[in-house]
């Protein structure tokens, strides 16, 4: 988050800079056409000086009006001058793209000073670019549909109590808690588990989106991305230049990272220690830092066990709040219903 706002610092200053530089080569331009302009300029600011100094005495309130009034008139002069010549009267004036900041990125109000609007705009942009969390016009809370779930209960097929519609209420519930309590230290991981097309990975990007507009770093990676930048940042002896430290780095800073179907990544031994690494990295930034991630997989923690290891599964299962997610392929129903309505 902090690089962020560095770069979006500088490039508000950059911004700033081109447009006072613009209009000081506007202004050369025009005042060498018409040189009267140049005397009236040299007028303005002599006139700005002596105004400056009366207000510093709290008997000089004739001078002070009257230097005012003057310095108006001046003013006014140089614009017909500019419209006589086929200028606009602003010509002069440095074109920022805020005119509310004047593109410093910050508003000062009643002594406070606050990111602008366009500020903001720009720094949720970069956010959502950091994020991996792309808008596909499917993915929010808006598009949250319980009727997918089937609200009858199969404790046979299911092996639980509650429906399946029952149980993704709870989790939306859960998921909401999770962003109201987001940098509380008891707010717990969570580890999505069941099978495909159960809302898992939908409910993980719905939570992100959310943070996003609060103004936290979210970081979406499947297993096989994440281990991915995890074996470059390794052994590429270049990886400061490469931006292999930046990724990896990432990692461990983002405010809530999203691993998306863990268990579908080559297998390695590596991956046991290279996970085992990161969440504790995580965790120990999680100390000073509001810190949290989100698992996904197709795994339960049975079969967590399986495919990794035991020490990867009890870390998991002991520091992570593992949630269920089943009932039919919502993929496959919705497809369905697209062929049914084009027949």
């Amino acid at each position: 988050m902090a690089e962020i706002k560095r770069n979006l610092d500088s490039t508000f200053a950059q911004k700033r800079d081109r447009a006072l530089q613009d209009a000081q080569r506007r202004k050369e331009e025009v005042y060498e056409k018409i040189p009267e302009l140049a005397r009236l300029d040299a007028e303005i600011t002599l006139s700005g000086l002596r105004y400056a100094r009366s207000l510093l005495n709290d008997a000089a309130t004739d001078s002070e009006e009257r230097l005012s009034a003057q310095i108006n008139a001046l003013n006014d002069r140089m614009k017909a001058l500019l419209l006589s010549h086929g200028y606009p009267a602003d010509y002069l004036k440095p074109r920022f793209e805020c005119s509310l900041c004047e593109d410093r990125g910050y508003v000062t109000q009643n002594g406070i000073t606050t990111p602008c609007s366009c500020y903001q705009k720009l720094y949720l942009e970069q956010l959502y670019q950091y994020s991996n969390l792309l808008d596909d016009g499917k993915t929010g809370f808006e598009y949250f549909d319980a009727s997918y779930f089937s609200d009858k209960p199969d404790k046979e097929k299911y092996r639980v109590e509650n429906s399946p519609r029952d149980q993704i209420l709870s989790v939306r519930e859960l998921a909401q808690c999770f962003i109201d309590q987001f940098t509380d230290p008891e707010t717990p991981n969570y580890y999505f588990y069941g099978p495909t097309g159960t809302g898992k990975t939908f409910m993980a990007k719905c939570i992100g989106l959310e943070l996003l507009k609060k103004g936290y770093t979210v970081l979406y990676l499947s297993a096989p991305s994440l281990f991915s930048i995890i074996h470059q940042y390794r052994l590429n002896p270049d990886r400061e230049e490469a931006g292999g430290e930046k990724a990896y780095r990432n990692l461990i800073t983002a405010n809530l990272l999203i691993l998306d179907d863990l268990g579908t990544e080559p297998s390695s031994d590596a991956r046991y220690a290279e996970l085992l690494s990161l969440l504790e990295l995580r965790k120990a930034r999680g100390r000073d830092h509001a810190v949290k991630t989100i698992i996904s997989s197709n795994l339960d923690p049975r079969q967590l066990t399986q495919s990794y290891n035991e020490r990867i599964a009890s870390r998991i299962v002991g520091e992570f709040k593992t949630l269920k997610f089943f009932g039919e392929d919502i993929r496959v129903m919705k497809k369905m219903q697209a062929v049914s309505q084009e027949e």
